[in-house]
């Protein structure tokens, strides 16, 4: 079976945003272009000609209900994948998946139905200094770890089958089928525990996967709709200093060498 090229992949990707746009305009829900995806808007005013996924991120409130919606009212091939639906999916973020579309990955811990998707992030308070973002960081990423090691598939041999059965029988015995709500709660508490002082920085504390960052509310605004790939979406409205945290010198191409997908998959038509 043929896998899809590069141009393939970004082109049903680029029909997943334009459905997200639009659901999000009917709903009345807020989202941007983030990570290298919004730099693509920002650089190219298209995909960054090497990238292999989409991102946005939403508020907390619009990403829940986001969720909600789209639980209930996609068409197929739609879908939301998430740890709640998705058997074995380890991530502390949801993906708005095209299932048309069969994902294959070598890595052992991603062998779960993703079809050809883009990464929803959602924002939330992220403290008032970058000690505190760095205790969230730290606490939130072994609350998912604990919830990574249960649900990833790893490299099999007798002692690590035996120990990873153990530690599932073990958690399932203690939360049923709720762990993954029970973890997604557990994260929500100590974001609110460490923000109640309402500082107007943002972040991703709940899979804080590029390390913590703070980000003014400031930012991202009602946001603004800019060219990108023959289209047009939503960025936050002063997109320069979030690419600035997240990128350096972000207008500089990287070297030649690096200029090629990221991600160990393929995709192939279903």
């Amino acid at each position: 079976m043929r896998k899809l090229t590069l141009n393939e992949i970004q082109a049903v990707e680029l029909e997943n945003l334009k459905i997200i746009d639009r659901i999000c305009q009917e709903q009345g829900l807020t989202y941007y272009l983030a990570y290298g995806t919004l730099l693509g808007a920002v650089r190219h005013q298209d995909f960054i000609p090497w990238d292999d996924d989409t991102d946005i991120w939403m508020p907390r409130r619009d990403y829940e209900a986001f969720i909600a919606y789209c639980e209930h009212a996609l068409p197929t091939p739609y879908r939301i994948v998430n740890r709640e639906n998705t058997p074995g999916y380890p991530y502390g973020l949801a993906r708005f998946s095209n299932q048309d579309y069969e994902f294959v990955s070598t890595k052992p811990s991603e062998q779960f139905s993703a079809g050809v998707f883009t990464d929803i992030y959602p924002l939330d308070e992220n403290g008032s200094s970058y000690p505190v973002a760095r205790q969230l960081y730290h606490r939130c990423k072994l609350v998912n770890m604990a919830y990574y090691a249960y649900a990833a598939n790893w490299p099999q041999n007798c002692l690590t089958r035996s120990v990873h059965r153990l530690y599932q029988g073990l958690v399932d015995w203690v939360w049923g089928e709720n762990f993954a709500q029970a973890v997604d709660e557990k994260i929500q508490r100590i974001i609110l525990a460490k923000t109640k002082d309402g500082a107007q920085k943002v972040g991703v504390p709940a899979w804080p996967d590029a390390g913590p960052h703070l980000l003014d509310k400031a930012y991202f605004g009602e946001g603004k709709y800019v060219p990108f790939a023959g289209s047009f979406f939503r960025i936050p409205v002063k997109p320069e200093p979030i690419l600035q945290e997240y990128y350096g010198n972000y207008q500089e191409l990287p070297p030649a060498t690096d200029r090629q997908p990221h991600h160990d998959y393929k995709i192939y038509p279903q």
